[in-house]
């Protein structure tokens, strides 16, 4: 019931952007549950979805670390925002919006309850860490970038041949990877830099496809092949068959904390493209593993998408070693596991 309730928001109160929104007004039982546990510290990460109010957090008596993996905690219902409305805290109703201002009274629920209540936050990110400490909810607060992580003894490349014989996709052409829950009209992902590269990729060469991982079909018609997987349920071994199987993943987003798919196909040997000033930064090193287009510089986008078809073209291992030693030194459980064991020691 409460999420079919707090579902009716956009048609109740119409929202400034397309980014996703979530209230936490409802309260839920699961103060309950951690009281019987009687943990030494909580460890909050992504709890929206209603699965606990902004109230009852500050209910909570034990230390909060919080992992932030968007930027909702220090917006108002905003999940992403492209204003500067979590720096100024709010406090002016935004003027280009009529009626009640949503995200304006979610955010003051936020600083009546969370006011000197959290103890640690870690961000996923440099890019999400700059945004915290420019919030005016979590300016006073200790914040540290951890980056996320992955099982290594789970997420490994497979042979690229085999990979395509499996998904019966064609051996000698250059495929490439676009992936979002929501599709190629999530505005967030970029989908439209992929799309004007592609166009003009076709004009010199026809010897590629790309593969589309979501929701959704692409409208118009393209000059380009491309290939709708959107019947992935989300485990390791098929995301894996898809990653080895690509030359290159497209990762253009606008807004991004983090960018897993940037680091699940690294560890599958796959280059990323994607823009700086996002948090895909902390995973891709430019011209190293993948290439970092300058933000929202569409011919630095195209000229990356050249630089790394050339490269393949040269030294086709050289993206391959790159991206595995990163995530190998940077992002394997026991990496990110030990500065996690040294935040909590920190306040036990």
């Amino acid at each position: 019931v409460k999420n079919v309730l707090v579902r009716q928001k956009k048609i109740l109160i119409k929202e400034r952007n397309n980014y996703s929104n979530s209230l936490n007004i409802f309260r839920s039982n699961i103060i309950k549950k951690i009281n019987s546990i009687k943990p030494d510290i909580i460890n909050l990460h992504w709890i929206n979805n209603e699965l606990i109010s902004i109230s009852q957090i500050k209910e909570i008596t034990q230390p909060i670390v919080w992992t932030f993996l968007d930027m909702w905690p220090m917006c108002g219902g905003e999940h992403y925002t492209n204003t500067n409305r979590f720096k100024e805290g709010y406090l002016k109703s935004n003027f280009n919006k009529k009626g009640f201002d949503l995200d304006r009274w979610v955010w003051c629920k936020k600083k009546k309850y969370w006011n000197s209540k959290i103890n640690k936050v870690i961000c996923i990110s440099e890019w999400l860490k700059d945004k915290a400490i420019q919030s005016e909810l979590f300016k006073n607060t200790s914040i540290q970038k951890i980056n996320l992580n992955l099982d290594l003894s789970v997420w490994k490349p497979i042979n690229q041949k085999i990979a395509r014989e499996i998904l019966n996709l064609p051996i000698e052409k250059k495929i490439f990877l676009f992936v979002s829950t929501n599709g190629a009209k999530d505005i967030r992902k970029g989908f439209d830099y992929v799309d004007k590269s592609l166009n003009k990729l076709s004009n010199q060469k026809k010897d590629f496809e790309i593969i589309l991982v979501g929701k959704g079909n692409l409208e118009g018609k393209k000059k380009y092949k491309y290939r709708l997987f959107d019947n992935i349920d989300g485990n390791s071994t098929e995301l894996r068959l898809i990653y080895s199987a690509c030359d290159l993943v497209f990762a253009p987003s606008t807004l991004e904390a983090f960018g897993q798919i940037a680091l699940e196909g690294a560890s599958c040997g796959t280059p990323t493209l994607a823009f700086k000033q996002t948090g895909i930064a902390d995973i891709v090193e430019h011209k190293f593993n993948g290439y970092l287009a300058d933000y929202l510089d569409q011919d630095d986008f195209d000229k990356g998408l050249n630089w790394i078809l050339e490269k393949l073209e040269n030294d086709n291992n050289f993206f391959f070693s790159n991206c595995i030693g990163t995530v190998r030194e940077k992002f394997d459980n026991s990496v990110i596991a030990k500065q996690y064991i040294e935040v909590y020691k920190s306040l036990i």
